[in-house]
């Protein structure tokens, strides 16, 4: 097996440990992000919970991580009929939401 050495360059610098749980929020919050329907705060304080109070430090400011999280929320789009997704059409409640919807028009609407 073939292998080389390289010697340090000016960018060399030791580990740091301590970021470590640093990452893994991030992680955790950009996966909650994108894979729930929860807010921004409801996101970042459940995720904080199980931060370690020795790492707080190295933990990133609050309007970072609402930041982080408005880039991993997905959107909802139309699909190919140019119609909203179901989970658009309906309430809460499970009520019908829409009373018109063409190319150019939605009603959005309840019964109530």
């Amino acid at each position: 097996m073939d292998g080389f050495l390289s010697l340090p360059t000016a960018h060399c610098h030791a580990p740091h440990p301590d970021r470590v749980p640093a990452i893994q929020l991030k992680n955790e919050i950009k996966t909650r992000a994108a894979m729930t329907d929860e807010s921004s705060s409801s996101i970042i304080n459940s995720v904080l919970r199980t931060y370690p109070l020795s790492a707080a430090g190295e933990l990133p400011r609050s309007d970072g991580l609402s930041l982080t999280i408005r880039r991993h929320i997905t959107t909802e789009t139309v699909d190919v009929n140019g119609r909203l997704p179901e989970k658009l059409r309906k309430t809460y409640r499970d009520e019908d939401f829409i009373l018109h919807e063409d190319k150019k028009l939605i009603i959005f609407t309840t019964k109530n």
